[in-house]
């Protein structure tokens, strides 16, 4: 390889970028406006005061020992209580779970209260949705009360019946085999069926700018490069390139120079665009900067090796502006960064995610809201690389073919 022939190039591309006055409005200010415009447009994620999530109740006890076991419940703010004197089945509970009815169903069968209170024992049935963080809190809160007046039953078990002599400090005598027995086998237990599987990362974003910053950083790098694509076919036609081969440069010189030249430019826009939206928008991109650059020097490689796919691709200037700007547009929608992936249905997540876009933003929203490093991106910073490695592959074996012939 040829470095003086590599080194001119990435200089030639960064002068050319730096020269294009329209083009730097499109490197640097437009992916600022939109950021701004976008995100008055979807305003505050925080939402103040969270909505309610509505937990309803099928009691058929309605008994005294009811109102003890929900009023934590009640009282939590994130619960709406609905309290329905009937009875259910177990296709009715999950009917009510699966379509959003209610975040979590809880049948209370007669004989609660009796149970309670040292009678028969019976079982509660509590039916939640795993795939929802309000569903797993509103279990939580129903077991730690239930809990609570088990061991209060369990307690009262542990004072000895009437005419056992006390002990000396004037307290009943504690009866062993009576606390052995509660604690093995409480008056009443709660038997709960999850639906889904469990999730333990909530979305975490508080603000839109904390999705469309990054968002539009990557959009705007991706159709910086895609856009440019032009001037490969343009070097094509003119003959540019058979010209380099005959005076120094090699097949591999010209792959390097322009693979490192779309890169060079790729993540000097990202990284004035990442440090713009962190002085204008506040943006905090987390605690892991080995994270942070991995994806945006992957995303750059990935966006600089499909310039010069498209470039060997196109056979017009033109044809190359639009296949670019079309390409980066279904990319930007389908991968999400026009709208956050979690926002849209489980099937469409799963083939935005496949796409570099989708990894890319993923990993954004993982550092900015949900504190991930290094290890949690891993997965999908390895997509990325391998969509780089794809695509660089197939952009060089064309290129070196056109070179060659």
């Amino acid at each position: 390889m040829n470095l003086q022939v590599v080194g001119a190039m990435v200089r030639l591309r960064l002068l050319r970028t730096v020269r294009d006055r329209g083009g730097l409005v499109w490197l640097i200010v437009m992916p600022m406006v939109f950021s701004y415009m976008m995100g008055m447009l979807m305003g505050d994620w925080s939402n103040g005061t969270p909505p309610k999530r509505r937990v309803t109740v099928f009691d058929q006890d309605r008994g005294p020992a009811v109102e003890r076991l929900l009023a934590p419940l009640r009282a939590h703010e994130r619960f709406e209580v609905v309290v329905v004197d009937s009875a259910a089945t177990d296709a009715r509970a999950r009917a009510l779970t699966d379509n959003g009815s209610a975040t979590a169903v809880l049948r209370i069968p007669a004989g609660f209260s009796a149970a309670m209170a040292g009678g028969a024992k019976v079982d509660l049935q509590l039916t939640v949705d795993g795939n929802r963080l309000s569903s797993q809190t509103a279990r939580s809160v129903i077991d730690r009360s239930l809990l609570r007046m088990n061991t209060e039953q369990a307690a009262r078990s542990l004072v000895a019946a009437p005419g056992t002599e006390p002990a000396r400090d004037g307290a009943a005598a504690f009866d062993e085999k009576a606390f052995a027995a509660s604690w093995d086998q409480p008056r009443v237990r709660l038997r709960a069926s999850t639906l889904g599987r469990l999730q333990t990362q909530d979305w975490g974003l508080t603000r839109s700018a904390q999705h469309v910053g990054p968002a539009y950083v990557l959009f705007f790098m991706l159709m910086f490069m895609m856009v440019s694509a032009k001037d490969l076919v343009q070097e094509r036609h003119d003959r540019t390139l058979a010209r380099l081969v005959i005076s120094r440069a090699g097949a591999v010189d010209l792959v390097a120079g322009y693979f490192l030249g779309g890169m060079a430019v790729g993540l000097v826009q990202g990284a004035i665009l990442l440090g713009m939206n962190a002085l204008a928008f506040g943006l905090d991109y987390g605690d892991s900067p080995a994270a942070l650059v991995a994806v945006v020097v992957l995303f750059a490689a990935f966006a600089s090796s499909a310039s010069i796919l498209l470039g060997t691709l196109a056979r017009t200037g033109p044809q190359a502006d639009g296949l670019g700007s079309g390409l980066t547009m279904a990319l930007g929608a389908i991968g999400g960064l026009w709208w956050p992936l979690e926002v849209v249905p489980s099937f469409m997540q799963a083939i935005g995610k496949a796409l570099p876009t989708g990894q890319a933003i993923t990993v954004f929203h993982g550092l900015v809201g949900r504190g991930w490093g290094l290890a949690e991106t891993l997965p999908m910073l390895a997509g990325l690389a391998l969509w780089f490695v794809a695509v660089f592959a197939l952009a060089a074996a064309r290129l070196r073919r056109q070179v060659s012939a």
